[in-house]
């Protein structure tokens, strides 16, 4: 364990280091996640392993210093394979019996033993459990890390979130919206949709910003009253410890590299609502949607009203993720009405049947491909 926490120490110096020498050869640097946050975060207790206890298949790690009974566990069996079926993996807290991720959704399923940094904090009269690993599928060069934070607030009714980023550290946690609510924030090598043309993408140098609410075991993005997404795009250090402004649509002013106010530039191209030129996902009141990879195409209207009227009826039947994308065919122009917006296959499918269980047929649509 000693050693463990050695090496943490060591990736945590490099880190700093890293960030250091970048802002050193780049005079113009203004923020991190630290500047931008309210209030940083201080970490409270660290659980610790303290035995090994093994049932039928399955080895559980036992820890002490934890505000909740924690126990980490992994499958053997000569079945597993690292790459190509993973021994599974998961934690209970509590009672309580939960799986890890690396993404907002939940999609995709992480079977992490080996954990970077675990800690408790309290936030803004909550408490929550932070677990960190690097993601399991990354290939060489990849600096992914998975957060899975839990609000252990109330023992009995643990809640999970989970995000990727590249940045390692507690300041990806705060109230970045100044609203009194916990935030996350992650650091992605991405681009905004509407990135200006004068601005230079650096692969390992520019990423994009983006901050989402922690609700009901949800992570909520973030939005300007457009409902555009709140981001910054910057340039600085390879795991975005520091950076200086490109873009932004954020929450508050900011200034760019020169000193200057940085006029804000919504994330999304202008666009007209329902626009059947644009394949795009909308919500029923035609705010446009990022589209994730699988959706289900439920019912086609040839008027608007129609649509969202079929709409209002899958979402009293417990669909919360109902969309509509236009479309031209010829002269003709309808309006399909689509059930999900999901990464995984698996959830699309699961939807997929039941659906079915209502008399309702629907066709599974490859957003990346199909669109």
């Amino acid at each position: 364990m000693k050693s463990f926490f050695r090496t943490l120490s060591l990736v945590a110096l490099t880190s700093l280091a890293i960030g250091s020498a970048w802002a050193q050869t780049n005079p113009d640097y203004t923020y991190s996640l630290k500047k931008l946050s309210q209030e940083p975060i201080k970490i409270g207790k660290r659980p610790e392993a303290e035995g090994i206890k093994e049932s039928k298949d399955t080895t559980f790690t036992l820890y002490k210093n934890s505000s909740v009974a924690m126990r980490l566990y992994f499958v053997n069996g000569e079945q597993y394979n690292p790459l190509f079926n993973p021994n599974p993996t998961g934690i209970y807290l509590g009672g309580q019996h939960f799986t890890f991720f690396c993404d907002p959704e939940k999609s995709f399923r992480q079977n992490s033993s080996i954990f970077l940094d675990i800690y408790e904090f309290t936030y803004l009269g909550r408490q929550y459990l932070s677990l960190m690993t690097m993601r399991e599928d990354c290939t060489k060069g990849c600096n992914f890390r998975c957060y899975n934070l839990f609000d252990i607030t109330n023992p009995k009714a643990i809640a999970q979130v989970a995000f990727s980023s590249i940045f390692h550290g507690t300041e990806s946690y705060g109230d970045f919206n100044m609203d009194g609510r916990m935030d996350v924030a992650r650091i992605i090598p991405k681009t905004p949709e509407n990135l200006q043309k004068h601005i230079k993408v650096v692969p390992g140098s520019t990423y994009l910003v983006t901050a989402y609410a922690v609700m009901n075991g949800q992570l909520v993005q973030l939005k300007n009253d457009q409902g555009s997404a709140n981001y910054i795009f910057g340039k600085g250090d390879p795991e975005g410890n520091q950076f200086s402004l490109l873009q932004h649509d954020w929450m508050i002013p900011l200034k760019d590299s020169t000193g200057t106010q940085a006029k804000p530039v919504s994330f999304y191209q202008a666009y007209t609502p329902f626009d059947p030129k644009d394949q795009f996902l909308y919500d029923t009141k035609g705010k446009r949607v990022e589209k994730s990879r699988w959706t289900l195409q439920v019912r086609e209207f040839s008027d608007l009203d129609g649509a969202q009227q079929f709409c209002e009826e899958l979402a009293s039947r417990k669909f919360d993720y109902v969309f509509i994308m236009a479309d031209q065919y010829s002269r003709d122009i309808s309006f399909q009405v689509m059930v999900g917006n999901y990464a995984a296959k698996e959830h699309a499918t699961n939807d997929l049947n039941k659906l079915k269980g209502m008399g309702i047929v629907g066709k599974m649509r490859d957003l990346k491909s199909a669109y």
